[in-house]
């Protein structure tokens, strides 16, 4: 009975000491103070804040972040030797929010956007950080709502908005951030509802507004940006703002602060 006590306390002693030497493994650095191996740091509260692999210094393979209340936040997965990170955001339920690339510590190729319930509402060109390339972003069926041209970080070129069926609703040119050509807004049934021109940011020339069976129901001259009729105008426009926003269907466009919140 002697023995056998003495071995349990043995065996107790061993598993105690094999535990310390798992936790005495996390939180590692070597002589020159660079961290290796698992890390783990917590919130005051207990709640762990970031878990992952270190290579000298630099995060290798997954890193994931959480929110102050445990939730995981964002998984950064590092490829040795290289600038580049695939990220993932998450939604509170492990839906994806945002997934895209980092070269450094800045955006790249394109980031896709989706909603709590998964959906995919928007897809961003970035290089550096900045919008370049053709955004897109759609309505929770999947359909197109809207396609922009971006250059450096400024709309160049013509956007297209469609309704929830496919059918075109506006088509906007834009020159370097700047109305600058045709502005054209369609019914559902795709026929013109409004035909104008901007020179340098300012609407000019005639501006028509048709009725539904294609009829001019009215015509405003523009000379340099200021209307004729200024009260007819805000009148009709906003009847016709009033018809699409009923007919274009449920969009909610993200937001930086509805990603990284």
């Amino acid at each position: 009975m002697k023995y056998k006590t003495i071995f349990i306390t043995f065996l107790f002693i061993i598993s105690s000491l094999l535990s310390f030497a798992q936790n005495n493994s996390i939180n590692q650095v070597d002589d020159k103070g660079y961290k290796q191996g698992l890390w783990q740091k917590y919130y005051q509260n207990g709640k762990i804040q970031y878990e992952g692999h270190f290579k000298n210094n630099k995060p290798v393979g997954e890193l994931k972040r959480y929110s102050n209340d445990g939730v995981l936040k964002v998984i950064l997965n590092y490829k040795e030797n290289s600038d580049k990170i695939n990220a993932k955001f998450y939604h509170p339920g492990k839906i994806i929010q945002a997934e895209g690339i980092y070269i450094g510590q800045s955006k790249d190729s394109i980031w896709n956007y989706y909603t709590a319930e998964g959906f995919l509402i928007n897809k961003v060109p970035y290089v550096n950080d900045i919008k370049s390339g053709v955004e897109e972003k759609f309505y929770q069926n999947g359909n197109l709502y809207e396609k922009t041209v971006w250059e450096e970080g400024i709309k160049d070129g013509l956007v297209l908005k469609y309704y929830d069926s496919g059918k075109v609703m506006m088509r906007i040119l834009y020159s370097y951030g700047r109305f600058d050509g045709e502005y054209n807004v369609y019914g559902p049934d795709e026929k013109i509802l409004i035909q104008g021109q901007y020179k340098n940011n300012k609407r000019e020339g005639a501006w028509k507004y048709y009725k539904d069976n294609g009829h001019i129901e009215n015509e405003i001259n523009y000379i340099n940006g200021v209307a004729e009729n200024q009260e007819e105008l805000e009148k009709l426009e906003n009847e016709y703002i009033e018809m699409l926003e009923n007919n274009k269907g449920k969009f909610k466009e993200p937001t930086e602060e509805d990603i990284f919140k």
